[in-house]
C-alpha cells in the first residue's frame, strides 16, 4: 500500500457508523490499516459491525461504542472510551445526524427546527471539542464533517436539514483557520444522492430511483464507498495538505442549475412508502 493513504497505528471515531455512508467510512479507514471506534445508538449493532470489520481485516480493527447524538455526557462519553481503549485519537468523522424533519419552513415547527440544531450543529461541534486535547496530544489530527449537498445551495423542501448542513460549512472554516498552527486539518465531504438506510424509500422504488439519476450527470447514484474514498484521503498523509475544504460528491448534480424546480423530498418519501 502507498504511504499516501496508510493509516497503520491511527486511532479513528466514526459516528453512526453501524449502516450506510458511516458504515462504509468506518471499514475503508480499518481497511487501510486505523483502529476504529463503531458508534450508533444500539450496542448490538456496533459490536456486531465492528466484529465483522474486524473480521475482514484479520485483525482487531475494530470495537463498539454505543452513543447518542442527542445525548452531550454520550457524546463526551464516546472520546473518552476510545482514548481509554486506544491510547490516543487521530481521526474523528462526524458522519451521525438528525434527519428525521423534513419539509418546507412553513412546515416546520420551532421544536423540531430547535432540535435539528441542537443534534446536528451543537452536539457535533461538542464532540469536536472534546477530541482537540487528544489531537493535540498526537501532534495533529483529522476532522472530517460529513455535509450534503442541500447546504451548498437552496434546498428548500429540506429547510432544517438543509440549514444544519450548511453551518457546517462554517464549523469547517472556523476549525480550519483556528487549529490549523496545530496541525489539525478540518474538512468537509458532502455527499449527493447516496443509497443508504436514510434514501431507501427513494432508491427502493423503481421510479424514483430513475428520475433521481436522470439528473445526475454521471448517470448513477452515489455508493458509501464513494464517500469513504475521500475519507480515507483526508485522514491520511495524502491529505496533509487540505484543510478548510468541502469535497462534493455527488456525480455533478448540483451542476443542474439554480432554475430547476426544487423537489418536494418530504411528498416524494410519503409517495414512495405508499408504493
Amino acid at each position: 500500500m502507498s504511504s499516501l493513504f496508510d493509516l497503520t497505528g491511527k486511532v479513528a471515531i466514526v459516528t453512526g457508523s453501524t449502516k450506510g455512508i458511516g458504515q462504509g467510512i468506518a471499514r475503508r479507514l480499518a481497511e487501510h490499516g486505523a483502529n476504529v471506534m463503531v458508534s450508533s445508538r444500539s450496542q448490538a449493532d456496533c459490536d456486531a459491525v465492528a466484529a465483522d470489520i474486524s473480521r475482514e481485516c484479520g485483525r482487531d480493527a475494530a470495537v463498539g461504542q454505543a452513543f447518542d447524538l442527542h445525548d452531550l455526557d454520550s457524546v463526551k462519553r464516546l472520546v473518552e472510551v476510545t482514548v481509554r481503549r486506544f491510547g490516543g485519537l487521530d481521526v474523528v468523522v462526524l458522519n451521525a445526524a438528525k434527519t428525521d424533519i423534513l419539509g418546507f419552513a412553513n412546515d416546520t415547527t420551532p421544536a423540531d427546527f430547535q432540535a435539528m440544531l441542537n443534534a446536528n450543529i451543537v452536539n457535533n461541534t461538542e464532540l469536536a471539542l472534546a477530541a482537540h486535547p487528544h489531537f493535540l496530544d498526537r501532534g495533529g489530527g483529522a476532522l472530517i464533517f460529513i455535509a450534503s449537498i442541500s447546504g451548498t445551495g437552496s434546498s428548500v423542501s429540506t429547510s432544517a436539514y438543509s440549514v444544519c448542513k450548511r453551518a457546517l460549512f462554517q464549523l469547517v472554516d472556523n476549525f480550519a483557520v483556528e487549529w490549523g498552527p496545530q496541525k489539525i486539518r478540518v474538512n468537509a465531504v458532502a455527499p449527493g444522492l447516496t443509497i443508504s438506510e436514510d434514501t431507501r424509500a427513494f432508491w427502493q422504488n423503481p421510479d424514483t430511483k430513475a428520475a433521481f439519476g436522470a439528473a445526475i450527470p454521471m448517470g448513477r447514484w452515489a455508493e458509501p464507498d464513494d464517500m469513504a474514498a475521500a475519507c480515507v484521503w483526508l485522514a491520511s498523509p495524502g491529505g496533509a495538505m487540505v484543510t478548510g475544504q468541502t469535497v462534493v460528491i455527488d456525480g455533478g448534480l448540483t451542476m443542474r442549475g439554480a432554475n430547476q424546480q426544487a423537489a418536494d423530498f418530504k411528498a416524494l418519501k410519503a409517495a414512495a412508502a405508499a408504493k
